[in-house]
């Protein structure tokens, strides 16, 4: 087998002329036409056509990055090498004449076909007049684009590890009434804050999304009003004490702050509904025989035992108990290209 060393020497000079030719987005073809060989060794040859066949698997637009690496160049003939050697052993001990090996490397092909087929579909997948597209969705749905309602926070947090519920609680009351009877807040909140639990600046939360808290959290601090000191409330975390300092109301998000992502999700959207349409154009063929009694024979009889924990899991679901969870069992079905 050559060594890296040895094919990166040898491209050398024809990967310099490439870089020079090639841009970051849009790679020039190969410089050696398919057929030309690369390594050769007995019945195995790997040639130019097998390097550019391996670099698909790259994104479009990093591979001529990809391609200005002698070493990785070099590592993928050499990948290509050695799979295809160990392949013809395999060959010499018959393995491809199996039927079913057959039909699995068939299924394989099949499989990176349609993949590149749905590949081509994307690429192809145009929204007309994609800025005023966009500005359509922006206006028609402007909550979807709204930012997040932020307020600033104080906050004692007597924790429960060291201490029971009830003591936790009663220490929580006794910081509030401390707090409203006009004590500094962050005061009270360095003085009985656990110090593990203690925040950043003595119990200031500083600036933060609403939605970020616990349930219980949120929904006390969505009923508090500036200033006001909220009773102790209960969390994972313990009892909790807050001040509301100030609260900013969510307000919509600039046009072009969210432009490009409206574009992104309308463009996948146009894809999944083109995939979805090949698709259903498949199942939908008019032409197309199912030999049901065959496909009977294939079934083993007696039930998998993934089958029967799935069975169990869904009685357990459905009388609102929790079911043992198993390892899942790897799946049988064939591959299908699948909607972005």
């Amino acid at each position: 087998m050559l060594s890296k060393r040895f094919l990166a020497a040898g491209a050398a000079l024809a990967l310099a002329t490439h870089a020079l030719a090639q841009t970051a987005t849009s790679p020039a073809p190969s410089v050696l036409p398919p057929e030309t060989p690369l390594v050769v060794d007995g019945k195995v040859t790997v040639t130019a056509a097998d390097f550019e066949g391996n670099i698909l698997r790259i994104p479009e637009d990093r591979r001529a990055g990809f391609r200005m690496s002698q070493d990785r160049v070099a590592g993928v003939i050499d990948g290509v090498f050695v799979t295809r050697s160990v392949a013809q052993k395999a060959r010499d001990a018959g393995l491809d004449r199996d039927a079913a090996v057959q039909a699995r490397l068939q299924q394989l092909q099949d499989a990176f076909l349609a993949d590149e087929y749905m590949k081509m579909i994307e690429k192809n997948s145009k929204v007309a007049d994609v800025d005023a597209r966009a500005r359509e969705m922006y206006i028609a749905d402007k909550a979807k684009y709204m930012t997040d309602e932020e307020v600033r926070m104080q906050q004692v947090l007597i924790g429960v590890k060291c201490r029971t519920k009830d003591a936790a609680l009663e220490l929580a009351k006794k910081a509030r009434d401390e707090a409203v009877g006009g004590a500094d807040f962050l005061a009270v909140a360095t003085k009985y804050s656990d110090a593990g639990e203690k925040a950043e600046k003595g119990g200031d939360l500083a600036w933060g999304p609403v939605k970020a808290f616990v349930p219980s959290v949120r929904e006390a601090v969505e009923k508090m009003k500036k200033g006001e000191i909220s009773e102790p409330v209960e969390s994972p975390f313990g009892y909790h004490v807050f001040k509301l300092i100030d609260r900013k109301p969510p307000v919509q998000k600039p046009f072009e702050a969210v432009k490009q992502q409206i574009i992104d999700a309308e463009r996948a959207n146009l894809h999944r509904r083109k995939v979805e349409e090949v698709i259903q154009a498949v199942r939908s063929s008019t032409t197309v025989t199912t030999y049901t009694d065959n496909v009977a024979k294939l079934v083993a009889p007696g039930m998998d035992m993934n089958e029967l924990s799935r069975l169990g899991r869904e009685a357990q679901a459905a009388k609102g108990r929790p079911a043992p969870t198993d390892k899942p069992a790897a799946s049988d079905a064939p591959e299908a290209p699948a909607a972005k």
